[in-house]
């Protein structure tokens, strides 16, 4: 990893933001690092450099709030190493792989991702991207997730990449089906739950729900051995990617 040069303000002040950048840019040496060490020899040191530039500059120029930016970064980016090292068949991945995929990820997508972890105890590996992501998750769909024991505080809105999706089995989107690009092999459904922009809260508890029973049956439907019997108590779950 390379530091960018400092930024002055026409003052000649140095920029106020450029510590901060110049602390996470320390964070993701070690990330790399790390991830390296992890996905080697199936990902190489320059790919995991990039990868690792690459979700920090892209998290960065959306993200409403920096403070977690280097970490989301790091998680976006080892998602996208991972999906590398299964699609070039370096990692046995078991687990049935869902790809949920909105406009925005920044709440279908993410309670879906998060239900479906929960559902079936991390047997499904679910994630969650977005066509064109927000700046962080919509309050509401905080504020719903909470009320049944799903923190979704540590998500955030992330873009649809090609070897994200390359490495999904099931690709289940959220009214934009013809604007996802088809992949061979790939079992594409569309779930027809409407936008939550603009909604009232009362509108994306329902959508929470319509969305907890179609993750139900999807659980039910890729084996007895992914989830529960039934809904369960809402307890910890894993967060989601």
């Amino acid at each position: 990893m390379h530091e960018a040069p400092g930024t002055r303000t026409t003052s000649g002040l140095e920029d106020p933001n450029q510590d901060h950048r110049e602390r996470d840019l320390h964070v993701l040496e070690r990330l790399a690092e790390h991830l390296h060490e992890r996905y080697a020899p199936a990902v190489d040191r320059a790919t995991v450099d990039r990868l690792v530039a690459e979700a920090y500059e892209e998290l960065g120029q959306r993200a409403s709030v920096k403070s977690l930016l280097a970490t989301s970064a790091g998680r976006f980016a080892e998602s996208r190493i991972r999906a590398l090292a299964i699609n070039r068949g370096a990692i046995e991945s078991p687990l049935p792989r869902v790809l949920f995929v909105d406009d925005a990820n920044a709440g279908r997508s993410q309670m879906a991702a998060s239900l479906t972890l929960k559902h079936s105890d991390g047997r499904i590996t679910a994630r969650s991207a977005g066509l064109e992501p927000a700046g962080s998750i919509y309050e509401d769909a905080l504020t719903a997730m909470d009320e049944i024991g799903i923190p979704l505080h540590h998500a955030f809105p992330k873009p649809l990449t090609e070897d994200v999706l390359q490495a999904a089995q099931i690709v289940i989107t959220f009214d934009c089906a013809d604007r996802v690009p088809r992949l061979d092999g790939k079992d594409y459904r569309d779930w027809g739950i409407p936008n939550l922009v603009g909604r009232p809260l009362e509108d994306v508890r329902q959508a929470r729900a319509q969305i907890e029973s179609r993750v139900l049956e999807l659980v039910r439907e890729l084996g007895p051995d992914t989830g529960r019997s039934g809904p369960g108590p809402a307890s910890s779950a894993p967060a989601a990617a």
